[in-house]
C-alpha cells in the first residue's frame, strides 16, 4: 500500500458496480484500496485485471461473514473505511 493515502476497505468490489467505484477512486493519489470479495456469481477478478501491479490495490479473495478474516483485516489495515458492495 502507498504511504500517506487513505485506505479504503471495499467489500464485493469484483462486481460490476464494486470495480467501476474503486477503478474511479484509484485515478486519485489519494487513496488505497484493499478489495475483499468472494468471487461469487457476480464477482469476476478480471473487472480489475488493469490494476494488476497498482501499489494502492490490493485483492483478497474471503467473504465478509468470516469475522475472523474481516477482524483481521480492520486491526492490519486500519482503514479509514469501509464500502460494502457484497451482496
Amino acid at each position: 500500500m502507498k504511504k500517506n493515502s487513505k485506505l479504503l476497505l471495499v467489500t464485493g468490489g469484483c462486481g460490476f458496480i464494486g470495480s467501476n467505484f474503486i477503478r474511479k477512486v484509484l485515478l486519485s493519489d489519494e487513496y488505497s484500496v484493499i478489495n475483499l470479495d468472494n468471487l461469487t456469481y457476480a464477482g469476476n477478478v478480471n473487472n480489475l485485471s488493469s490494476l494488476q501491479g497498482n501499489k494502492s490495490y490490493e485483492f483478497i479473495r474471503g467473504d465478509i461473514g468470516d469475522k475472523e478474516l474481516v477482524k483481521s483485516l480492520l486491526g492490519r489495515y486500519q482503514p479509514q473505511a469501509i464500502i460494502n458492495f457484497a451482496a
